[in-house]
């Protein structure tokens, strides 16, 4: 088994485990929910949504008649494997918090560091997996993942606006 045959499912649950964790972190952050209700949701996204795009790797690698399902499954467990992993990093800071003292004080801004340095690890993971360049890999997972974590963050700050001038 080489780890070039689990490329796309490495990177891609890698890269959605990171992505929607920490939207799930910086959204929460940007509506002022607290550090329990961050620990909940985020990873009850955690082992949901990779439990999600395990299956929906494995149903998308049957679709054609010809598939080893062995494969599938061996796709699937690369999947939620490289989702989980990943997709911990953003709330490492979080479980942390009680430990050090550092993290109360800066849990969100650590999350934003290890969610960086999370994003680069995986673009180097993708360039040396597929043979391109490291600086474009990493700089093109840096981008796509922080962009879409500011989304969430800002995203998360209007409903929780919205909700406190409801309630």
């Amino acid at each position: 088994m080489a780890v070039n045959d689990y490329a796309k499912s490495i990177v891609y649950g890698g890269m959605d485990g990171i992505v929607t964790t920490f939207a799930v972190v910086a959204g929460s952050v940007g509506g002022n929910l607290g550090v329990a209700p961050i620990i909940v949701l985020g990873f009850s996204n955690l082992l949901a949504d990779g439990f999600s795009m395990a299956v929906g790797d494995y149903l998308s690698s049957t679709t054609e008649e010809h598939v080893d399902k062995r494969k599938a499954v061996k796709n699937a467990a690369a999947t939620f494997i490289s989702f989980n992993f990943f997709g911990l990093i953003p709330l490492l800071s979080y479980l942390l918090f009680n430990i050090f003292s550092a993290f109360q004080d800066n849990t969100f801004t650590i999350a934003c560091v290890l969610v960086s340095f999370a994003l680069a690890l995986l673009g180097l993971v993708k360039a040396h997996i597929t043979n391109r360049n490291k600086g474009k890999e990493l700089l093109r997972t840096l981008i796509v993942g922080l962009t879409a974590a500011l989304f969430a963050y800002y995203v998360g700050q209007l409903l929780g606006n919205m909700a406190d001038a409801w309630l």
